[in-house]
């Protein structure tokens, strides 16, 4: 156990960057607008690297390992293009919203600028289910690490990180949480790559940790058909959920212009690719050396504490912290800005100083929440899927309607609710492989079809076909 220096590192990225945090938050003035939304305030580069140490939370280190050592390469890459594509969507979709909706902070104010307050509440609901079960992945696969290579209970690391997140976060703001992003980003890649060079060393050489995947062809075959179904998984969950992200969004608000807004999210998706692909090569790594252990949640951190020197092992944990405190602030932020803007929609008598105080208030009571739950140590993995599922259901109808789709309120409400009955109803238990209930007889789809694919696949196709359906009879 690396109980000592580990705590030691906990401690000294844990209080650098809530005394980084605070400093900068003190050098400003912080009202409600500043604090949920700080509109037109960043360019193209710190946008860039806000955006990629959101989006990089200690999920990296946990995720891609597990959903690559059970399928393999395939896998990999999909969830690499999943983590860039919504990106690289709201590139474009970003600006083209904004200019229909130029007052809105957010998909749920566009709902209601669209369709109404009912619509507004559904958008929020699958923000906030969505944002809230990242932040508890968060807490949870920290706390998570630092019980492994540490011995450190759950619920102290998931104190602790959340604690110092919070003292700048719920001080000072988005502002404050996108400029301590930006710096924290400067960190992620440097020291995952040192990492991921420092076991191939421990393994003897490129050649010595390549050497077992020679005999698991099923995990580098590109053409492997369940590694394909698991990417295209991933990639509709992912772009759909990160599309009802508030801490997303409220970086598409916060940068300067729509050339900022192309230039950053394309910028952030082509930089998380590298991430997502060094992270997941130590699941291929794991699956090759313990074939009876297929699917491991904790990959990575497995395979670095078997063979890498100490040092590398500490690497890993002040990179894992560096990303859940970047993802943690920007999410509480996120969900403050949710119910801010909600509160601001629904009572809109509400001064700005009582909206200020509501979302520092939310900012703490969303890790209050979190830290237990995470002391639970569900699957991260399967935590994050319950949402995107959630999220899947509602993105096609959604979308379309906010782009001009004659979709009308009961139309959206109607192709949301068929996709939930055809894929909750079909999505797997926490083993990943045995569904609910199995579609796959009535699709006529092999028996062995990813029934993650089937239910995130149904939702969407389910959904969007309803939402056609209703916006030709509007007609």
């Amino acid at each position: 156990m690396l109980t000592t220096p580990a705590l030691t590192i906990a401690a000294l990225v844990c209080g650098g960057f809530a005394v980084l945090g605070v400093l900068h938050a003190r050098r400003q003035a912080t009202d409600a607008e500043g604090f949920n939304a700080a509109r037109g305030s960043t360019g193209p580069l710190w946008s860039a690297f806000s955006l990629v140490a959101l989006m990089c939370g200690t999920w990296v280190l946990f995720s891609p390992g597990e959903m690559t050592s059970y399928t393999g390469i395939a896998t990999l890459l999909g969830y690499a293009l999943g983590m860039a594509a919504p990106l690289a969507i709201l590139a474009v979709l970003g600006p083209a919203l904004l200019r229909r909706f130029p007052e809105a902070a957010g998909p749920g104010v566009m709902a209601r600028a669209r369709w109404g307050a009912p619509a507004q509440l559904l958008v929020s609901l699958l923000a906030l289910a969505y944002m809230g079960s990242y932040l508890v992945a968060e807490l949870t696969a920290i706390s998570g690490a630092y019980a492994a290579v540490a011995g450190v209970p759950a619920w102290a690391t998931a104190a602790l990180v959340a604690a110092a997140t919070l003292a700048y976060a719920a001080y000072g703001g988005l502002r404050t949480t996108i400029f301590t992003d930006g710096v924290q980003a400067w960190f992620i890649l440097p020291l995952l790559l040192a990492a991921f060079l420092g076991t191939v060393a421990a393994f003897g050489g490129w050649e010595a940790a390549q050497q077992p995947l020679g005999e698991r062809p099923d995990l580098m075959a590109l053409a492997s058909r369940p590694g394909i179904e698991a990417g295209v998984m991933l990639i509709l969950a992912v772009v759909a959920a990160n599309l009802f992200d508030q801490s997303v969004w409220q970086r598409v608000v916060a940068c300067r212009d729509d050339a900022t807004r192309r230039r950053a999210f394309l910028l952030a998706a082509v930089g998380i690719v590298p991430v997502i692909i060094l992270a997941g090569w130590f699941g291929l790594w794991f699956a090759a050396r313990n074939p009876d252990l297929p699917n491991a949640p904790t990959a990575l951190v497995q395979v670095v504490t078997a063979v890498a020197p100490a040092w590398v092992v500490l690497a890993v944990l002040a990179l894992a912290l560096i990303l859940v405190m970047s993802t943690l602030g920007s999410l509480a932020n996120g969900l403050a800005g949710l119910i801010a803007a909600d509160v601001a929609s629904f009572r809109p008598q509400t001064t700005p100083a009582r909206r200020l105080a509501i979302g520092r208030g939310v900012t703490i009571a969303a890790a209050l929440v979190a830290v237990p739950i995470a002391a639970l140590q569900p699957s991260v993995t399967y935590v994050f899927l319950v949402a995107d599922l959630l999220c899947a259901c509602a993105v096609v109808p959604v979308f379309a309607g906010l782009l001009g789709a004659r979709l009308p309120l009961a139309g959206l409400f109607a192709a949301v609710a068929a996709g939930m009955a055809v894929g909750i109803p079909s999505f797997p238990k926490p083993d990943f492989v045995t569904p609910m209930v199995d579609m796959r007889p009535l699709l006529q789809l092999p028996a062995d079809t990813h029934p993650m694919l089937v239910s995130i696949g149904l939702a969407v196709v389910v959904s969007g076909l309803v939402a056609a359906v209703c916006m030709v009879r509007r007609k």
